[in-house]
């Protein structure tokens, strides 16, 4: 369904999907359009159309359930629709707490609904929309007129200041004052009784020949196809933080496990960095597409396995390799929105913020 057509847009977990479609059912047995996210985990491109729909619909309907909760993607979504002054209404399907920015919002209560469309919140939310829709639609009517009754008059005062010109009124044959009535009667003639008006047709030789001269086009598409293996060309994913550049090189997939590689370089003086696995106030993570989070299992630094911190000593512009592996990881993820490494200077003590790449394809 095309974002641009829909005034409401549904947000929910893909493991909802089957309350989400009874609600839309519902909703659609009232004339209320319905745009409905779809399986976000299968690409950026659903992402922008949820976005686009976001930014098109007046409402925004939110299904918080289990799932939907821990979706770190769908919370932010809703977050944007608040900020940007939606009609934001959250719908309880299993009981759940709400998230905190969104407790200031009395939800609609659906848990254990069966898709009845005259359930008293159903009908509760149809008024609610159909009320906040008509007077939206009735300002633009309103302001279409306003635009049509300026345009009108507008047209209207451009006819009467050109009638009262009298150039325009002697052509009318309106009024013609002297002067201007002998200066028409004069030209008029010298027009019909012009001897030679053939002389007065240009010759069209120039007209043709410099269109033939300007439909050579080769060198300009030969620039365009030449630049296009440049723009193709990508770079490393890199991080600099406090003299420490993290350089990504790669995640690749083997069965349920994740390893993700990157080569640090210190550019400062020698000092220590302690990078960490998964330590109770320090973990690497990542998040998949649907906003849910996986710790990390261990680190690797010079093939050594730590399953909570390494602590290594970095030489001043010397390359160290990095492996951090994840375990038990569902088959169908097979991007990274957000990759976290954590991580402490020793010297002096200091912790590294802001290590994160994002939007990362898996590899095989």
């Amino acid at each position: 369904m095309n974002a641009r057509n829909s005034e409401v847009c549904l947000l929910y977990s893909e493991s909802d999907k089957a309350i989400a479609n009874l609600l839309e059912d519902a909703l659609n047995y009232y004339s209320i359009d319905i745009w409905k996210t779809k399986n976000i985990s299968i690409g950026s491109k659903i992402i922008s159309e949820t976005i686009e729909a976001l930014n098109k619909a007046k409402f925004v309907i939110v299904l918080w359930s289990n799932n939907s909760i821990k979706s770190a993607l769908l919370k932010d979504l809703a977050s944007e629709a608040k900020r940007n002054k939606k009609v934001l209404i959250p719908v309880l399907i299993q009981s759940v707490r709400i998230p905190g920015e969104f407790l200031d919002i009395q939800p609609a209560n659906l848990i254990n609904w069966d898709g009845d469309h005259e359930n008293e919140q159903i009908v509760k939310l149809w008024r609610l929309i159909q009320d906040k829709v008509l007077k939206s639609r009735s300002k633009k009517v309103g302001f279409n007129q306003i635009i049509t009754i300026l345009s009108i008059l507008l047209t209207g005062i451009g006819v009467v200041f050109t009638i009262t010109t009298p150039e325009v009124r002697c052509l009318l044959k309106l009024q013609c004052p002297e002067n201007l009535s002998s200066g028409a009667t004069s030209q008029l003639p010298s027009e019909t009784n012009s001897p030679n008006p053939i002389q007065t047709t240009p010759t069209p030789q120039s007209i043709i020949e410099n269109p033939l001269i300007n439909s050579t086009p080769t060198p300009i598409v030969n620039d365009k196809v030449n630049s296009t293996p440049q723009k193709e060309t990508l770079t490393p994913k890199t991080v600099e933080v406090e003299g420490f550049i993290f350089k990504l090189q790669g995640c690749k997939r083997s069965n349920q496990n994740v390893r993700c590689d990157l080569l640090i370089t210190n550019t400062l003086k020698d000092r220590e960095l302690r990078l960490y696995a998964n330590y109770p106030n320090s973990k690497s993570k990542f998040l998949d597409i649907e906003g849910l989070t996986y710790l990390a299992e261990s680190i690797e630094i010079d093939a050594v396995k730590e399953t909570s911190y390494a602590t290594t000593q970095f030489i001043q512009n010397a390359n160290v390799k990095l492996s951090v592996n994840f375990g038990e990881i569902p088959s169908q993820i097979n991007q990274i929105q957000v990759l976290d490494i954590q991580a402490d200077t020793l010297t002096p003590p200091k912790p590294l913020k802001s290590i994160q790449f994002r939007d990362i394809i898996l590899s095989k």
